[in-house]
């Protein structure tokens, strides 16, 4: 069967992917170690949603692994091999005010928690499909420059403007203001 691996199973977007590519007949391995009660304590702990995975998804395995130790996630991806088909990488630190506080772990977590995944991909699965959620803060301060057009329920751009359909790669990060958690997702990026 082929493997889905999913850094940061137990967050949002992670536990949700894992199910996606369960019901699509992957063996999914999840990678989590719930930094997120590091971050914001207890009450924000993912452990409850890894325990549901683990009871709820038949091929689903757990990997208490941290994305920062090189040597695991390396040893992980040596042991799975060429049956991984995609890894989805979903793992982050995502507070800005968190970033401030420690930039270290920040950065180490975002910009080389994402190098050691997409070295150990490129060793020993390379013909895996490698997906990365980022962030709209990679952009710093430029989607405040937007012409925004104020609607009942949001705010959209304008049709014919060329980011009408969404932002992709070609706006620039450059000259713009980010923040450390910006800064760090952008290297990842």
């Amino acid at each position: 069967m082929s493997v889905a691996i999913v850094s940061g199973s137990a967050g949002l977007i992670g536990s949700e992917t894992s199910k996606k590519f369960h019901a699509e007949n992957f063996d999914v391995v999840g990678i989590d170690n719930d930094m997120r009660a590091r971050f914001f304590g207890a009450d924000a702990s993912t452990s409850g949603t890894r325990a549901l995975l683990q009871v709820s998804l038949e091929n689903y395995r757990h990997e208490d692994l941290d994305i920062r130790d090189v040597d695991r996630v390396d040893a992980l991806f040596g042991r799975l091999g060429t049956a991984v088909k995609v890894v989805v990488h979903t793992a982050a630190q995502p507070s800005h005010d968190w970033a401030a506080r420690d930039p270290f772990t920040d950065f180490q977590v975002n910009a080389l928690g994402t190098l050691n995944l997409l070295e150990s991909a490129r060793r020993h699965c390379p013909e895996a499909v490698f997906i990365f959620t980022s962030t709209n803060k990679v952009y710093g301060d430029t989607p405040n420059h937007l012409p925004l057009i104020e609607l009942e329920k949001c705010y959209e751009i304008e049709s014919p403007h060329p980011y009408y359909a969404g932002i992709d790669e070609t706006m620039s990060i450059d000259q713009t203001k980010h923040s450390l958690f910006g800064a760090s997702k952008a290297a990842a990026d």
